[in-house]
């Protein structure tokens, strides 16, 4: 009977079963369908054939024989040049830059691509949107502090401190020329003596002119001395800062820094956020350079203007500002301990010319000659020389196979290289021109000390090394000096942002392991006068290293004081020196000098002797 029954089973389950994927007793009709009272239906005894939705091999064949063809027809019609030329690169882009009234803004050619060889159309789509833009929309800041996106609503403060503002002009403009244009040479002097000279006059100035202005005044105020500030405004030095932190931020928001495509208004902020590093929070700094470099990007102050046939002036002072923004994230990036956000694959700005401002002129027809040596932009372009040859080729990996000697004399190649073109040709009795070359020295030995502090061939090459120990102190010894020297004292305020924190720590950790000698005793000395100028000047800048020093401070405090005890235990008549006590103690007093006497800046012979 059983027998019977199965061979009365179908071989596959019904296709209601099937569809709800239950099992079948594929008996016909089978107890599913019987229950649901549905009709019971089985499929033929064999599985339906699958069709290939893919073509056949024959036609895949002809098409890509058909691709091969068009690839080789476009490889020979492209004209050959350098795959690494930057130039090339660029010269084959769709791209749109365009200039009215003072605004600029660009249009790479992942947007310009889509109208093809209509681009005298999408340069008038943009001169019509860049009209519509709206400087007083309404605009949220994504960052909690004041700053160049803090977003100000309030206008009352702004309104309320123009007459203040109209009265200390002149004065202020006088401080930024003597303080802070020598060092950041980013506006054209004499084009902000004109907007002073409206200002002065009550003439209205544009909100992108008005934030440029409250910018100068704020690099003034932060400049300035305690005493200084309080004689010239009557306001204490922190309340003045605060007060015009405050106004650039509403001017930048009233300017719509954004939106409005106005190199004035990038200026501002990044004069504004360069002078924040010295009395802000650096992170912050840090987290809103990012967005000065996407508003640059979007202004099109990363592509040379010579490819859209700017006049030279307005190619000049677009090279000045960029580089200055890379200045900016170089530094910024460096107090939070992380590479920087721009990278030479991403522009193709070249270095400004080395020329005075006076040589540039708006009207003029051709390029001045550079000049050899010294010039208001020469810091700017010897720091830029040392952040393109060292810093971005370490971060690109550039240096991934070269030896740590081979590193180390691209240092030195680089160094000769500043030297012939510009220090040579300083005057170092002249205090600007040692506090530039002072500066660069600096740099450079520290990316010298850097290259061993990463040695592949010996993971601690510096263990006891006497060579570099000094070094390490020199150069901490300089810093000092171009900090707290009288003849510099006006350039003091910025060159207190630069922090060789990365030598201080190499010091500390070789006092741990050195015994105690007069030359440890100097190093000790010359450290901890440096990290006490620092937590005077600014206590907390939240820089990253800034917490681990202070726990590096504190051990090797530690370890000279038992080290001192020890000897103190075997050395009975021992008698301490005051200045190589160990402890370190927290006074207000005036650090000294390490060089009391410097009416004669060139006699300095650091410059001139070492590896350069």
């Amino acid at each position: 009977m059983s027998s019977i029954q199965n061979a009365g089973l179908n071989k596959r389950s019904c296709t209601r079963c099937s569809q709800r994927k239950v099992r079948c007793d594929k008996n016909h009709p089978c107890d599913g369908c019987t229950k649901a009272e549905v009709q019971c239906i089985f499929p033929g005894p064999q599985r339906a054939r699958r069709t290939l939705n893919r073509p056949p091999i024959s036609e895949l064949r002809a098409r890509l024989k058909h691709l091969e063809g068009e690839v080789a027809q476009l490889r020979s019609a492209e004209p050959k040049s350098d795959p690494g030329s930057l130039e090339d690169s660029h010269a084959k882009r769709n791209e749109v830059l365009v200039l009215r009234e003072g605004k600029s803004r660009y249009i790479g050619d992942g947007a310009s691509i889509a109208l093809g060889e209509q681009i005298s159309e999408l340069r008038d789509i943009i001169e019509s949107s860049s009209d519509e833009d709206s400087p007083g929309a309404e605009h949220i800041g994504i960052l909690p502090e004041s700053g160049i996106l803090r977003g100000e609503n309030d206008a009352r403060f702004l309104d309320s401190f123009r007459p203040f503002i109209q009265r200390k002009t002149e004065s202020l403009w006088r401080v930024y020329l003597e303080n802070v244009a020598p060092l950041i040479a980013i506006l054209h002097k004499p084009s902000m003596a004109q907007i002073i000279q409206n200002t002065c006059e009550g003439v209205e100035l544009t909100p992108p002119d008005e934030a440029l202005l409250l910018s100068v005044h704020f690099a003034a105020v932060v400049s300035m001395k305690p005493h200084v500030c309080l004689s010239m405004l009557n306001l204490n030095h922190d309340t003045a800062v605060q007060n015009f932190k405050r106004a650039v931020s509403q001017a930048l928001h009233r300017a719509s820094l954004i939106k409005c495509h106005s190199l004035p208004a990038l200026q501002a902020a990044v004069l504004f956020l360069l002078c924040c590093r010295v009395q802000g929070d650096t992170r912050l700094v840090w987290a809103e350079s990012a967005v000065v470099i996407r508003v640059a990007q979007a202004q099109g102050v990363h592509r040379d203007g010579v490819n859209f046939g700017l006049p030279p002036f307005e190619i000049e002072i677009r090279r000045r500002l960029w580089w200055h923004i890379c200045l900016l994230d170089m530094l910024s990036s460096r107090d939070q301990g992380v590479d920087t956000q721009i990278r030479p694959e991403i522009f193709d700005t070249k270095l400004p010319l080395n020329v005075d401002d006076h040589e540039l002129t708006p009207d003029m027809a051709e390029y001045p000659e550079p000049k050899i040596g010294f010039t208001n932009i020469t810091i700017c372009i010897m720091n830029s020389f040392i952040m393109s040859e060292m810093l971005w080729s370490e971060q690109s990996g550039d240096f991934s196979n070269t030896s740590t000697e081979e590193r180390a004399n691209r240092i030195t190649a680089l160094g000769k290289r500043i030297h012939e073109q510009y220090l040579d040709h300083f005057h170092l009795d002249v205090p600007i021109h040692w506090v530039f070359a002072t500066i660069i020295r600096l740099q450079l030995s520290q990316a010298w000390l850097a290259v061993h502090f990463h040695s592949r061939e010996d993971p601690q090459p510096f263990q006891h090394n006497d060579s570099a120990f000094e070094m390490a102190v020199e150069i901490v010894q300089f810093a000092y000096l171009l900090q707290t020297n009288e003849a510099t004292a006006r350039w003091s305020w910025l060159c207190k942002s630069y922090k060789e924190w990365h030598v201080v720590a190499f010091i500390l950790s070789e006092l741990c392991t050195r015994p105690l000698s007069p030359e440890a005793d100097h190093a000790w000395d010359v450290v901890t006068k440096m990290y006490h100028l620092w937590q005077r000047n600014h206590p907390h800048s939240d820089a990253l290293l800034e917490k681990p020093l202070d726990r590096l401070m504190e051990r090797t405090t530690a370890s000279r004081l038992s080290k001192q005890e020890a000897q103190q235990i075997h050395t009975p008549s021992f008698v301490q020196d005051a200045t190589s006590s160990g402890l370190y103690l927290e006074t207000h007093e005036d650090i000294p000098y390490l060089d009391e006497d410097l009416d004669a800046l060139g006699s300095l012979d650091w410059l001139s002797n070492s590896f350069f």
